[in-house]
C-alpha cells in the first residue's frame, strides 16, 4: 500500500492543524479580556465558553478556513455554507438538551435568555449571503419574525431541489436536516434565539490582535514579545498537561491573575530579559581560541569521549551572552560603554583569583628559570574551576552559572583578555 498521500487528503490534515492553532489563539486572545469573576473554558461547553458573574454565558463556536478565492483572499462564508448550519444545528441540541432537562420550552428560552452564541471564523462577510442578511434585518427590527421565518422556508424548499446526494437514515441530507432542525422550532425559541446569535467574521490575525492587548495593558514596546512568548508558553504547557491528566481546561480570572501575573512582570521589570533561543553554532567549533585554551590545560581533550558535547556546550554559553548582549544594545536597553564596563567588572573578578591562583607561583620564579609543566596546568585547571563557579550579574540583573561562564570563555576567545595559564598572554594574545 502506498504511503503517499493526495493534495485533498494533505490539505483537509492542515487545515485540521491551523484550525485547532486559530482556536487557541482566539483562546488566548479572549483569556486577555477576561474581568474579575469570569471563567473560560477551552472544549467544555462548546469549542470556547465564557461564564459571567451574573449567571450568563456565552458559546462560541470557531471555525477557520485555509482556502482562498481567486485574488488569494480566504473566501467568504456562503449562505450554503455547512460550516453556518451545523454550528447553529450544534447550539439548537444544547439548548433542546434532553440530558440536562432542557425538554420544555420554558426552560429552553430560560437557557437562550442567560447564553450568548457565537460564530467565529476568519472567512469573510459577504452580503449575497441572505442568512447574514436578514438575521441582521431582524435584529435590527427591519424584517419581522415571520419574514425570516418565510426566508427559512424558502432556503429549505431550494435545497429540496437541489436534491443533495450526501443522505441520512431518512434519505434526506444532512445539510437539510441542519435547516429543517431551525425551521422546526417555536416562534418564542426563534425569536430569542435570533436575538442573542452573532457571527463574528473576518477574524484574523489573531497573533498580532493579542499583541495589542497585551500593549493596552501598559506593557512597554520593546517588551511585548517577550511578555507574548511567556503567556503562550506557560499556557500552552498547561493545557498540555489538562489534557494529559484528562482534566478540563478552564481558567477563572483569579487563576489567570495568580498563576500568569509574572509573565507580565516581565514587561514591567527594569530587569534585562533573558532570551534562551538556542544559538546557531557556526564554522568549526574547535578552532575557537578559548577551546584551544581549555585544551591546553587539559580540560577537554580530542581524546575525551564528550569532547563534541563539551564544546558545543561551551560554546553554546558563550553564544548565549553575546546575543543577549547584542540584543539588548539593539533594543536600546544598554550602551556599548555598559558592556564595556560588564566587561571590566568581570576581568577584575578573573584577575583577583588568578593572582590568589599563582602567587606562590609568581615568588618561585624569582629563584628559578623554569617550573613543571604539570604545576601550571594543574594550577591553571584550579584557577578555572573558581571562575566558572562564580554568578556574575549584570544591570541588576542576576545571570546563571551558563550564561556566566558563557562570560568568560568570550573574554578568553579572540583576542583574549583573560587566560588560564601562567603565561597565558604569551601564549594566545596578539600584540
Amino acid at each position: 500500500m502506498s504511503n503517499l498521500k493526495t493534495h485533498q487528503e494533505t490539505t483537509a490534515a492542515e487545515d485540521k492543524s491551523i484550525g485547532f492553532e486559530y482556536q487557541y489563539y482566539y483562546f488566548l486572545y479572549l483569556i486577555l479580556g477576561l474581568e474579575t469573576g469570569e471563567t473560560i473554558g477551552l472544549e467544555i461547553k462548546d469549542d470556547i465558553h465564557i461564564d459571567f458573574q451574573n449567571g450568563n454565558q456565552t458559546l462560541l463556536q470557531l471555525k477557520h478556513s485555509i482556502q482562498t478565492d481567486a485574488n488569494g483572499k480566504i473566501i467568504n462564508l456562503r449562505e450554503s455554507d455547512s460550516d453556518l448550519w451545523k454550528t447553529i444545528y450544534n447550539w439548537i441540541k444544547v439548548i433542546n438538551d434532553k440530558a440536562e432537562g432542557r425538554t420544555n420550552l420554558g426552560v429552553q428560552l430560560e437557557f437562550i435568555e442567560k447564553t450568548k452564541f457565537i460564530l467565529v471564523s476568519n472567512k469573510s462577510y459577504n452580503t449575497t449571503n441572505q442568512f447574514i442578511v436578514n438575521l441582521d434585518k431582524f435584529k435590527s427590527g427591519l424584517i419581522s419574525l415571520e419574514e425570516f421565518k418565510e426566508y427559512i422556508e424558502k432556503k429549505y424548499k431550494t435545497e429540496i431541489s437541489k436534491k443533495s446526494k450526501e443522505s441520512d437514515e431518512k434519505g434526506e441530507s444532512k445539510f437539510l436536516s441542519y435547516i429543517k432542525e431551525l425551521k422546526n422550532q417555536d416562534n418564542k425559541w426563534l425569536e430569542a434565539f435570533l436575538k442573542n446569535t452573532t457571527l463574528s467574521l473576518n477574524e484574523d490575525d489573531l497573533i498580532e490582535r493579542i499583541k495589542l492587548r497585551i500593549k493596552e495593558k501598559f506593557v512597554p514596546e520593546n517588551r511585548i514579545e517577550d511578555v507574548f512568548s511567556s503567556l503562550d508558553s506557560n499556557i500552552r504547557s498547561e493545557n498540555y498537561i489538562a489534557i494529559k491528566q484528562r482534566e478540563r481546561i478552564e481558567y477563572s480570572f483569579d487563576k489567570l491573575y495568580e498563576k500568569y501575573t509574572r509573565c507580565f512582570l516581565l514587561g514591567r521589570t527594569q530587569r534585562k530579559i533573558i532570551r534562551r533561543h538556542k544559538p546557531i553554532i557556526s564554522g568549526n567549533p574547535e578552532e575557537q581560541l578559548f577551546i584551544k585554551q581549555l585544551e591546553d590545560i587539559e580540560v577537554i581533550s580530542k581524546t575525551d569521549n564528550d569532547y563534541q558535547e563539551q564544546i558545543i556546550k561551551r560554546t553554546i554559553a558563550k553564544l548565549l551572552i553575546y546575543n543577549n548582549l547584542e540584543q539588548w544594545k539593539q533594543d536600546g536597553e544598554l550602551m556599548s560603554t555598559e558592556i564595556e564596563g560588564f566587561d571590566r567588572e568581570s576581568i577584575y573578578e578573573w584577575e583577583v583569583v588568578f593572582d590568589k591562583t599563582y602567587r606562590k607561583l609568581k615568588r618561585k620564579l624569582k629563584s628559578i628559570k623554569e617550573v613543571d609543566e604539570n604545576e601550571i596546568i594543574d594550577l591553571a585547571n584550579n584557577c578555572l574551576e573558581e571562575i566558572l563557579s562564580k554568578k556574575l550579574s549584570f544591570d541588576d540583573t542576576p545571570l546563571d552559572l551558563e550564561l556566566s561562564n558563557g562570560q568568560y570563555y568570550l573574554l578568553s576567545d579572540n583576542n583574549p583578555k583573560i587566560g588560564w595559564r601562567y603565561d597565558w598572554d604569551k601564549r594566545y594574545k596578539n600584540d
